[in-house]
């Protein structure tokens, strides 16, 4: 069976390379003694594959995963989640046959930072390319908190930009990717819950 996991990347870890995400949560798949379907070859590994990878620094709140498994039930989801660090915490598990990486076309991401950022006019650098970042955007909007400016926006998969390159220099912000959408512009988790099968603690294997 195939199982997606959705794990948040927040906290220090959010500084881990993709690769060493990867080897952290196959590690705890490993410690969980979850049932692992492996590769074929001389050196099979756990069937395992995630959607794309955001740059260093930037929290992950859909850092999903797809795991095939021979079995997935409540006591094997209490099992992961006791190998996980507090910073890489599961969010959710659902069972669904469905291809994620088929599914997935759009990312909305949060920028918060004190300084106003001019998305209609700025440009940023692609490939060594300079583009127009609204271009690559789908939608935004801007929002004032106190002393702090929110900035949500969309963009397609296709025009994924690093959103480190929007804030200027030396200066503090968060850079949030909050949720994975589908060609229809459906969160990726409410895509799940509707289409896959949800697993708890304590729901049978």
């Amino acid at each position: 069976m195939k199982v997606v996991l959705r794990f948040k990347k927040r906290g220090m870890k959010r500084f881990l390379s993709t690769l060493e995400s990867i080897k952290l949560v196959e590690r705890s798949l490993r410690r969980a003694d979850l049932p692992l379907v492996f590769t074929e070859g001389f050196h099979p590994k756990p069937k395992m594959s995630l959607l794309d990878a955001m740059p260093v620094g930037v929290v992950n709140l859909a850092f999903y995963v797809e795991v095939h498994l021979k079995d997935f039930s409540g006591k094997h989801l209490k099992d992961l989640e006791s190998t996980l660090p507090e910073d890489f915490p599961l969010s959710g598990a659902w069972i669904c046959e469905e291809s994620i990486n088929k599914l997935v076309a759009f990312y909305r991401f949060k920028l918060i930072t004190p300084y106003f950022i001019d998305f209609q006019n700025k440009r940023v650098e692609k490939k060594g390319k300079e583009i127009q970042f609204r271009e690559s955007v789908v939608d935004f909007e801007i929002l004032k908190a106190k002393d702090y400016y929110i900035f949500r926006y969309t963009q397609k998969r296709e025009n994924l930009l690093n959103p480190l390159f929007l804030v200027e220099k030396d200066s503090f912000f968060v850079a949030i990717c909050e949720e994975a959408l589908t060609g229809e512009g459906e969160e990726l988790s409410s895509f799940l819950e509707r289409r896959g099968t949800r697993v708890k603690e304590g729901s049978p294997g």
